[in-house]
């Protein structure tokens, strides 16, 4: 096991981090949204449902700049991309499931990041479907800020931004998420 694990059950996120002596504990708890249609153990691009697993948090990414990413999210352990106007995540063939920068061509089956400003304001990457992806089966899985919408996503995990930015100082390389159901 990795020295951290979020897990998701239901609307409850919690962070169990591994310590010296061997034993878990929790240092976060936070109310969580998932998808509009549930959990899935067989995810399907458009379904409006979080899929169930067990999963590497990849890196984190956002509207911030880097450095003011790294000043308020100190000490900052994660990877992290800024999102910029040409950012999408493609749910195209030749590129699925894979962050983009482009503006030389059209996406339409992609989800233009900067789109999301409220949801992607400080988000993560969550390696649901990344490493060697099946087309079709699910794309753009994150962990991010509510909306402004409320609680359902279109799959992915969302918690309040304040519980985000708690989570960000926390989270180390290596962290996973374990989504329950």
């Amino acid at each position: 096991m990795s020295e951290q694990r979020i897990r998701v059950k239901g609307h409850c996120l919690t962070l169990k981090e591994l310590k010296a002596d061997g034993k878990l504990k929790t240092t976060l708890r936070a109310y969580c949204g998932y998808g509009r249609n549930g959990f899935t153990l067989n995810k399907k691009e458009g379904d409006g449902c979080t899929p169930v697993g067990t999963f590497p948090l990849e890196f984190a990414f956002g509207t911030q700049k880097e450095a003011d990413f790294a000043r308020i999210i100190k000490p900052n352990k994660l990877s992290y991309r800024q999102i910029t106007p040409t950012s999408y995540w493609s749910g195209e063939r030749e590129d699925y499931n894979a962050w983009v920068e482009t503006s030389q061509r059209q996406m339409p089956a992609s989800e233009h990041l900067a789109d999301y400003p409220v949801q992607y304001k400080y988000a993560v990457s969550i390696g649901y479907n990344t490493q060697n992806p099946t087309y079709g089966a699910g794309s753009a899985i994150f962990l991010h800020c509510k909306g402004p919408k409320g609680w359902p996503t279109a799959g992915c995990i969302s918690i309040r931004e304040e519980k985000m930015l708690e989570l960000l100082k926390l989270l180390k390389p290596g962290a996973g998420i374990e989504i329950a159901g």
